[in-house]
């Protein structure tokens, strides 16, 4: 059976994590949002193959519940939709961060949200 959650394990939240991934990781647009990635070496440490961070920045969206809203279904979308990233990580044996920025001033449905994150993580799982 497979595991549709989204455990902490696989989140991106320490200061230094999220700063090497902004410093030194890579990107591509996958409209509307901005998908910064970045390998992680073994000697970093990292709980799982693949670790998640949200961001919908307070100039985009003023109000907090409209940014919370646009987390909210990023962070649905990846979790349907990330069984195929993480087995394709598992069997090459390396480890990956991710942050998804939105760039867009208005709210999109989760339908729209949920078909950029098929090409999103088709796009990653070329990489």
């Amino acid at each position: 059976m497979a595991v549709y959650t989204l455990p902490k394990s696989e989140r991106l939240y320490l200061r230094s994590s999220i700063g090497q991934l902004f410093a030194e990781g890579k990107g591509f647009m996958a409209f509307p949002y901005r998908v910064v990635w970045r390998i992680v070496p073994a000697d970093e440490p990292q709980p799982a193959r693949v670790c998640i961070m949200t961001v919908a920045p307070k100039k985009k969206f003023r109000h907090a519940v409209d940014r919370n809203l646009e987390k909210r279904h990023l962070r649905e979308a990846y979790r349907r939709a990330k069984l195929p990233l993480i087995a394709h990580f598992e069997a090459t044996g390396r480890r990956l961060a991710v942050a998804f920025v939105c760039v867009d001033t208005k709210h999109h449905d989760y339908a729209e949200v949920e078909r950029v994150m098929q090409k999103i993580i088709a796009r990653l799982m070329t990489l």
